[in-house]
């Protein structure tokens, strides 16, 4: 579990609150809705507290409107972005293959933030100090070597040259 969701789990009195995010129908999931813990910042605008599994457009810290119907929050575009890339990883064979383990250590070294949602579903957190063309190359390796299977959720990250 990443610090992201241990700061999110179960701080509700801090103020935070399940945001509904609607997904497509037909989706190879079969997930109808994700929720996501958000922080409030100003009236009908909240922060993402964690990364999503399988909403794309998003990633952990962008700014979200939403509405209320009853007591569900449901978001319904984005406000301002805060940075971060989400990535999702399908281990092909479980996360705790070795070089899916390899694979995750590397990543946390590239400065993301990792989350499983299932034995083959990861999600990967891509911090705004860490350099996004190092991460694509490490997943695009894992790949390459039959190792995983990967989709980019949100790309928050500046898409400039490639540091050497």
């Amino acid at each position: 579990m990443t610090t992201q969701s241990k700061l999110a789990e179960g701080n509700t009195d801090a103020g935070m609150a399940k945001i509904r995010i609607p997904l497509p129908a037909g989706a190879w999931h079969g997930v109808e809705a994700e929720w996501l813990w958000g922080k409030p910042m100003q009236d009908s605008i909240y922060a993402l507290y964690n990364t999503p599994f399988y909403a794309f457009g998003v990633s952990y810290g962008d700014q979200v409107r939403v509405e209320k119907a009853g007591e569900t929050l449901t978001m319904t575009g984005v406000v301002s972005r805060g940075g971060h890339s989400t990535y999702r990883v399908f281990a092909k064979n479980g996360q705790d293959d070795p070089p899916v383990q390899a694979l995750m250590r590397e990543l946390n070294e590239l400065h993301c933030g990792i989350e499983g949602a299932t034995k083959k579903l990861i999600a990967v957190d891509v911090l705004p100090e860490a350099d996004i063309h190092k991460v694509y190359a490490a997943l695009q390796r894992a790949a390459s070597a039959g190792i995983i299977d990967f989709e980019e959720g949100h790309c928050g990250h500046p898409l400039g040259k490639a540091h050497e």
